[in-house]
């Protein structure tokens, strides 16, 4: 292979031109295909808390009244994240089952 670039800020179409023995990529006889939108399956996992807006939805009533609860209760796992509260899923459907 021939020394193509004498002066990198002198390009002329000359040395642009692609030398025939110079390697280059081979043709793939397996190009890369998308997959097809059966194959592509997208997992989602199903939550492991409630929030508090969510709690107060469930047992139909205010979020005050759903915060009052969380902070005072000792029948299902509440969770606290800084100023965030959460309600272990498993615990509290166990709770509300039995009530």
């Amino acid at each position: 292979m021939k020394n193509v670039r004498k002066n990198t800020t002198e390009l002329t179409r000359e040395d642009l031109k692609i030398v025939p023995e110079s390697p280059t990529m081979e043709l793939s006889q397996n190009p890369a295909v998308e997959p097809s939108d059966q194959t592509r399956t997208t997992i989602r996992h199903a939550p492991l808390v409630y929030r508090v807006d969510e709690i107060a939805q469930l047992l139909a009533i205010s979020n005050r009244a759903a915060y009052n609860l969380c902070n005072t209760t000792k029948d299902f796992k509440v969770i606290r994240l800084g100023t965030s509260i959460r309600v272990s899923k498993q615990s509290f459907d166990d709770w509300f089952a039995a009530v």
